[in-house]
């Protein structure tokens, strides 16, 4: 199930995970460990058999054209990778790729293991989740532990706590996987806002990583992503500029006030009778995303 490709002497590490699909809204964990792998220099590890835990109806290989015109199949990798960091007194681990779909309890029992195995003696998840949240706020973030001074670590920074209680992610399998191997574990989540569906955010991505550091009291170096962010809030905002509607809806969720999103589009008889009315979340959506979408395309297809 796991094969493992070179071994690499680290210093106290800590396993970092983040897995796209069920809990990553927005991209913004996968995100910000993709950054990290940008930013350091990483020696890859080991990777999952993705034979053994993808059906890949579920999660598909993806088919891209490489710089000299030939199609290339991407398969889907749960990989581990090793960021050593110099300046700091402990080096990170990252767990990064799709969530799997298959075998959970036994690819967590084998990642909980092999982390055991690097030496790991901390686990972070990272998460994402939408949430009726304006864009230009600050993150909100929520996180939880396995100890308690790293919740009470957690708290001082600022996170509000989960009680929630329901289906869930193949993060928590790792989580409990990593506590039955006596690894503590802590799970920090941020909240993007649900109006931007299907639109990476670099903002979360850097409000997650910024609380990894304060946590670990490491640099990770996110001055990028934070650019980034900033980015994305100045396009949103220009966008907003050409919809008063969606401006106004956005405002009531910056002022704390009652915002929900109308019935979906199923409904009709239940959306709004009249135009003075908020028009449907379905619509504010739709068009947001076209119009952002627009903005990222590369200059030469403009």
């Amino acid at each position: 199930m796991l094969e493992v490709h070179r071994q690499v002497e680290l210093r106290q590490p800590v396993l970092l995970c983040a897995f796209s699909g069920w809990s990553d809204a927005a991209s913004g964990a996968t995100g910000a460990l993709s950054y990290l792998l940008m930013k350091w220099a990483g020696h890859k590890l080991a990777s999952f058999d993705p034979e053994t835990i993808y059906s890949y109806t579920i999660t598909r290989p993806v088919v891209r054209y490489t710089d000299n015109g030939l199609r290339q199949l991407d398969w889907p990798a749960l990989t581990w990778t090793a960021l050593p960091l110099p300046n700091a007194a402990q080096d990170l681990v990252l767990l990064l790729g799709p969530e799997p779909d298959l075998r959970w309890q036994a690819c967590a029992r084998a990642a909980a293991e092999f982390a055991r195995q690097l030496g790991v003696e901390q686990l972070i998840g990272l998460g994402c989740f939408y949430a009726p949240v304006a864009h230009m706020a600050p993150v909100p973030l929520i996180g939880s532990a396995s100890e308690a001074p790293t919740r009470a670590k957690l708290r001082g920074l600022g996170l509000g706590q989960t009680s929630y209680e329901g289906p869930t992610g193949f993060l928590s399998a790792l989580v409990d996987a990593a506590n039955r191997q006596g690894m503590a574990t802590a799970g920090i989540w941020g909240a993007a806002p649900s109006y931007l569906p299907g639109i990476a955010n670099p903002k979360v991505s850097a409000a997650l990583l910024a609380t990894v550091e304060r946590l670990l009291q490491v640099d990770l170096g996110r001055a990028e992503l934070e650019v980034s962010g900033r980015d994305m809030v100045q396009r949103v905002d220009e966008a907003l500029r050409e919809r008063p509607d969606l401006q106004e809806f956005v405002a009531k969720l910056q002022a704390g006030e009652d915002a929900d999103e109308p019935p979906p589009l199923d409904e009709p008889d239940e959306l709004p009778p009249t135009s003075e009315e908020l028009p449907s979340a379905e619509t504010l959506l739709h068009d947001l995303e076209q119009y952002l979408q627009g903005l990222q395309r590369p200059e030469d297809e403009s």
